[in-house]
């Protein structure tokens, strides 16, 4: 059987169902062996940054 189409607004109220019903698995990821290069050295970045920043602020509280 052929379904019917949907309109635009049918499929975005779907969508929206969707997601408020398990808004965890709506969530888009990206594995790691897809991931771009650049996206790897950025994060490493950001993490280094906000280790040397939770660092610097347990020396200040001491």
């Amino acid at each position: 059987m052929i379904k019917p189409k949907r309109s635009a607004e049918q499929q975005v109220a779907d969508e929206l169902e969707r997601k408020a019903l398990n808004p965890l698995a709506s969530r888009q990821t990206i594995s790691d062996s897809q991931a771009e290069p650049e996206f790897h050295e950025n994060h490493k970045r950001l993490k280094a940054d906000r280790l040397a920043r939770e660092a610097a602020e347990l020396k200040a509280k001491k």
